[in-house]
């Protein structure tokens, strides 16, 4: 059997670049609740816009922090 998850491409991203989902609710001005149920089902195209957008803002805030700039 093979494993799929919904929006399997924001998860994997947000790991890869050590995001926490929660992380990504707040830069989205959204609740986790409705991040999680959004993250439930198919993503509209805007909203995995949005969330990949703020995995990459996110990410790129913590490696200034971390290297001091």
């Amino acid at each position: 059997m093979m494993y799929t998850s919904n929006n399997f491409d924001v998860k994997a991203k947000a790991m890869r670049k050590g995001v926490k989902l929660y992380q990504i609710a707040q830069h989205c001005n959204i609740s986790e609740s409705t991040f999680n149920r959004k993250m439930r089902g198919k993503l509209s195209d805007a909203d995995r816009q949005m969330f990949l957008k703020a995995i990459d803002e996110i990410s790129a805030e913590a490696e200034k922090y971390y290297l001091g700039l």
